[in-house]
């Protein structure tokens, strides 16, 4: 009798411990469904505005001569969190912090680093604080824009979002009133975006407007080698910081950049 009550725990324990597995296996493909389709929605948002752009900007006379931008129009930052606006040539901002904050744009920065330079762009949020490089002997155009945003605190009050399980975006998808051409990186497909990496996210036309993105693992490293037009900034070693965030943004409640500080890298 006791023999066959054993054999009857141990059935049953079995029969559950392949209910959990089968559950947990459900769970994790709808989670994946559900992170790639933010993922997509997200770089759709930044490939398909262009598009759109054409057919909502433009006078009532149908001057088709009216500037557009890569993401229509979208601003980079909702009215309540705006900054000053330029609207002539940009200066380069000074490096102390001391910079006036500015979010609209008239014209992309002239270069405003040095050859050779390397950042640290240390973002604040809610979540705690998360360091990304950035460097120009990677690419300089992305570098400079990503420093220049820093120093015009630019970044504040964007938001940092999780995508696909292993992309972590940092900025706005909106514009800051400009787009900087940066030419697409040229290594074969299978050597782009290893996890680390940080890359810019670029628009229909090829330029970008300063929105960052974080390779956390291989998922998010092959959806980017479907279109391999982002663009290479930096790498990061430990990536526990920006796991953390990214946990965090996962969740319902928008996660926001409250400051950025940008430091020289010796």
């Amino acid at each position: 009798m006791a023999n066959k009550q054993e054999t009857k725990k141990r059935r049953v324990a079995a029969a559950n411990q392949a209910a959990r597995q089968q559950a947990v296996a459900a769970k994790a493909e709808r989670r994946k469904r559900l992170l790639v389709g933010g993922v997509v929605g997200f770089l759709a948002l930044a490939l398909i505005a262009p598009l759109t752009a054409g057919l909502l900007v433009g006078d009532d006379d149908g001057d088709e001569s009216a500037p557009t931008t890569t993401f229509g129009g979208i601003p980079w930052v909702t009215d309540g969190a705006a900054g000053a606006e330029l609207t002539g040539p940009t200066p380069c901002p000074a490096t102390d912090g001391t910079a006036e904050r500015t979010t609209e744009f008239a014209e992309p920065p002239p270069m405003c680093i040095e050859a050779g330079d390397a950042f640290d762009l240390t973002f604040d949020t809610a979540a705690g604080s998360f360091t990304v490089p950035v460097d120009s002997t990677v690419n300089a155009e992305v570098a400079n824009l990503a420093a220049v945003l820093g120093w015009y605190r630019a970044y504040e009050q964007t938001p940092v979002a999780a995508a696909t399980g292993g992309l972590l975006l940092i900025g706005s998808a909106g514009d800051a009133g400009f787009t900087l051409p940066v030419a697409p990186p040229t290594d074969p497909i299978d050597e782009l975006y290893p996890v680390g990496s940080v890359v810019a996210i670029p628009g229909l036309d090829g330029g970008i407007t300063g929105t960052l993105v974080v390779v956390l693992d291989d998922a998010g490293a092959q959806l980017l080698r479907t279109d391999p037009r982002y663009v290479p900034v930096g790498t990061i070693d430990d990536l526990t910081e920006l796991q953390t965030v990214y946990d965090a943004s996962e969740s319902d409640e928008l996660l926001l950049i409250e400051s950025v500080l940008v430091e020289p890298v010796a």
